[in-house]
């Protein structure tokens, strides 16, 4: 390694850094996006399409968290401690994941009649992805202005609370409900599911507020 390399080994890799970061918001938000047309219809054709295109999403996801990681590990020194660059990557990973997943259930699972509140979960999910994305568009700045980014964690946290809401209203109707017992169970796996990625925006939101706190 020649002596400009290895000092420029030292500095952070914001130029690659930060903007990755983003670029995986980004991706959050067209899968939410995807997701949220992919519940509002009912024809079959349309789902697998736009199922192909969520799991193409998430896939790019997993491809930016290993750069992320690539980033991190070949760098001495990076904007946050090497923890909070993997708590704040695997979460969000995991939100794609959860919306790839409910998706996947409804394709498979193919219950009969599709529960009257997905759709407003579906649109929770696609605020807390658009939260998520605002911050991530701000993350350099973030920790010496943080008022924006305290406030959309704010959102996200009331997001989650919504879909709590919104599920545990849900399991009510159901088991009220006169609901043969396998679509029953359907439907609850994929609420169960998208109610999952509402926890984890807002978990999102709990580790951009430490990384605040650590580094403000």
């Amino acid at each position: 390694m020649s002596l400009n390399s290895f000092f420029a080994s030292l500095l952070p890799k914001e130029d690659r850094f930060f903007p990755k970061f983003k670029q995986m918001s980004a991706k959050m938000v067209e899968g939410a996006d995807l997701f949220t047309e992919f519940v509002a219809t009912d024809d079959h054709d349309k789902r697998v399409e736009l199922y192909t295109k969520i799991k193409a999403v998430e896939t790019e996801c997993d491809h930016l968290v290993v750069d992320i990681y690539d980033i991190a590990g070949d760098s001495f020194v990076i904007p946050f401690d090497r923890e909070d660059v993997h708590q704040l990557c695997g979460d969000m990973d995991d939100v794609m994941d959860y919306i790839n997943d409910a998706s996947k259930r409804i394709l498979l699972y193919n219950p009969k009649t599709r529960p009257e509140k997905a759709l407003h979960m579906a649109e929770i999910i696609l605020e807390g992805a658009k939260a998520i994305d605002a911050v991530c568009g701000e993350l350099k700045t973030m920790t010496k202005h943080p008022a924006m980014a305290q406030e959309q964690c704010a959102k996200l946290h009331d997001l989650e609370h919504e879909g709590d809401d919104v599920y545990d209203n849900f399991v009510k109707e159901l088991f009220e409900s006169d609901m043969d017992t396998k679509e029953l169970i359907k439907s609850k796996e994929i609420m169960q599911s998208m109610e999952s990625a509402t926890d984890m925006a807002n978990h999102v939101g709990k580790t951009l507020l430490i990384i605040i706190a650590k580094y403000a």
